[in-house]
């Protein structure tokens, strides 16, 4: 990107997504992008703040021979009591505030019409809203289990009404 690390929180995910226009592989591109912005809302869903540059990296592919978005990595929720949060890197319009409604506002930075956009944000919140269940199947134990629960957000909590009606 051509910034230290101390720049970081100057960087929005939509600067990722222009930045992988260039240089990652057309036969790629498409799909690395649509996953860049899954992974910011997974961030939103699950209070992983810890997004910097430096937790976002991309691989050599040689069966395509070009680069591509690298396998998601360093990913750790963060339990929290604050009803408004932030990520490290620009969410949308309203900078670094998780928000279901900021993340909306870059939909096409990341080459998504709105309602492909809020099809990833529900594909999302189906895995996510079932976090406990799967904790539990993991072995995660009951008191472990209270410990990351405010990590979790609840879609009421950070989506507009006029969001959650375009929600399918």
């Amino acid at each position: 990107m051509g910034c230290d690390e101390s720049e970081s929180r100057n960087v929005k995910y939509s600067n990722l997504a222009e930045m992988m226009l260039h240089y990652c592989h057309a036969a790629v591109v498409r799909n690395d992008m649509h996953e860049l912005y899954r992974r910011m809302i997974f961030n939103i869903l699950t209070t992983c703040d810890d997004d910097h540059l430096r937790n976002h990296a991309f691989i050599w592919d040689e069966a395509i021979g070009g680069w591509r978005l690298s396998p998601l990595y360093d990913v750790v929720p963060r339990p929290s009591i604050s009803s408004e949060r932030y990520l490290h890197l620009g969410v949308g319009t309203q900078g670094r505030l998780a928000t279901l409604d900021n993340a909306l506002t870059e939909h096409r930075a990341f080459g998504l019409s709105q309602q492909a956009a809020a099809e990833i944000v529900s594909e999302v919140w189906e895995v996510v809203r079932n976090w406990r269940t799967h904790f539990v199947e993991s072995g995660v134990e009951g008191k472990d289990l209270q410990t990351i629960a405010s990590a979790f957000r609840v879609i009421d909590e950070i989506a507009s009404n006029n969001v959650r009606r375009v929600l399918p």
